[in-house]
């Protein structure tokens, strides 16, 4: 009865941990398939600030022939600061793309060098525990993957160590903390994108209302 338990027990903890990791990869692959459309966020970005760039420099080589037949200086000073606020959400934008990009390549090569690995290891790990087996020696084999995380840390520069640590500390204890954090730069890098189109178009509202 005993023995049945046991079985019982491992298979269960077998099945949560399938299940739990079922869960965890479907979670991520959501994630990652909204969060690939950032680079088309931030292309469409990067066309607003070339134009606003532009925008800007023509207004500031072209000022002695729109003032005072066009605009008044002050009118010339809002304008500019209305394009220079596009410019700046577009950089802000910039910073969670990247952010983003860097989620995803990351995520991606992670995944791919620790399946090589992992099913490599089993291979092995399979024909050694036949010969523990076959022979009845008193040893295991053992592959702890967070030893390898907490090596990884400690490897990591001084000045960025205690930073790492926290990260690490956070992903250990919630599984999800890395797809919320990267879901959360996601709406935040359309919010700025968002709002830069806001400050584009009431400079263009701006403009030809001041004419």
């Amino acid at each position: 009865m005993g023995t049945q338990e046991n079985l019982k027990k491992s298979v269960e903890n077998w099945r949560d941990i399938v299940v739990f990791n079922a869960k965890n990869d479907s979670l991520r692959a959501f994630v990652d398939s909204v969060v690939s459309s950032s680079s088309d966020i931030d292309k469409t970005s990067n066309w607003a600030i070339g134009v606003a760039g532009a925008i800007s420099g023509l207004l500031i080589t072209n000022l002695d022939k729109l003032t005072p037949k066009f605009f008044e200086i002050s009118e010339i000073k809002i304008l500019l600061i209305i394009l220079v606020s596009s410019i700046l959400c577009g950089l802000a934008q910039k910073s969670l793309a990247l952010t983003c990009s860097v989620h995803l390549k990351v995520t991606e090569a992670t995944a791919n060098k620790l399946k090589e690995i992992i099913d490599t290891f089993e291979s092995s790990e399979a024909s050694i525990q036949k010969m523990i087996d076959d022979h009845q020696l008193d040893t295991d084999i053992e592959f702890d993957i967070y030893k390898v995380i907490e090596r990884f840390v400690n490897l990591s520069p001084f000045y960025i160590k205690w930073y790492a640590q926290k990260e690490t500390q956070k992903v250990l204890s919630d599984p999800e903390y890395n797809s919320k954090k990267t879901l959360r730069s996601y709406y935040r890098q359309n919010g700025w994108l968002l709002l830069q189109a806001m400050f584009f178009m009431f400079f263009i509202l701006f403009a030809v209302t001041s004419l």
